[in-house]
């Protein structure tokens, strides 16, 4: 394809957000490895602009630095860094919790009623991709069940860096209880009981990720995290 009409760029830039996010999980992509554009597209079949524009997105989420005059390359984080975005997200998602309690609509909380027994059906039958993607739209109506657009736009793309790193481990399974106890607090109205679990549900995504980052060692170690 030589060129994107003005139309198609979106969902192209979509297809290669996914893309680069899946060699990066894979491996394929190690931290520090330099993103070609022109490579990229040719691997695609598709033209540079999206290309560009999935970087930009990327970087903006933290799967991708921007170094000028080097290009876009793959972040490198350590576990210390991890560290200190798991104590953001208690802080963020602590609050995100009782504005939820405070905001969230009938509408709102049938539809995160609806993704937390989907999540828990397929926790039962194994169906990790479905369970998974239950999971993550009841984070999402979550975030705009808050009616604070900034707080998302902060917490949405941290949450998706961790998302892959999730799906690695069985332990995950027992995530969508998490997420039934804190619906039961919001639903309730409780803002101080959804603060204390949406603490308690950061320090379970906290320990799974570190869990499969280094699985055999507590030192630092260069780790990439993407969705």
């Amino acid at each position: 394809m030589s060129a994107d009409g003005a139309g198609s760029v979106p969902s192209m830039v979509e297809v290669a957000e996914s893309y680069i996010r899946t060699k990066i999980a894979t491996g394929e992509f190690v931290p520090g490895y330099r993103l070609k554009e022109r490579d990229l597209a040719e691997e695609m079949g598709i033209s540079r602009i999206p290309i560009r524009e999935a970087m930009r997105s990327l970087a903006s989420e933290g799967f991708v630095t921007i170094v000028p005059r080097r290009g876009a390359l793959v972040t490198e984080l350590r576990r210390e860094h991890l560290e200190e975005i798991f104590e953001v997200r208690e802080a963020l998602e602590a609050q995100e919790s009782v504005l939820a309690a405070q905001r969230a609509t009938p509408a709102q909380r049938a539809a995160m009623r609806a993704a937390v027994e989907e999540a828990a059906a397929a926790a039962g039958r194994g169906d990790m991709e479905v369970m998974n993607a239950a999971n993550i739209r009841f984070h999402e109506i979550l975030a705009q069940s808050t009616r604070n657009s900034s707080l998302a736009s902060i917490l949405g793309p941290i949450k998706n860096r961790f998302n892959w790193i999730m799906r690695q481990s069985e332990e995950t399974l027992g995530v969508a209880e998490e997420h039934r106890a804190l619906l039961e607090a919001i639903e309730a109205g409780d803002t101080e009981l959804a603060r204390a679990l949406a603490i308690g549900h950061v320090r379970t995504s906290k320990r799974l990720t570190l869990t499969v980052l280094f699985p055999d060692d507590d030192d630092a170690a260069t780790v990439v995290v993407a969705e």
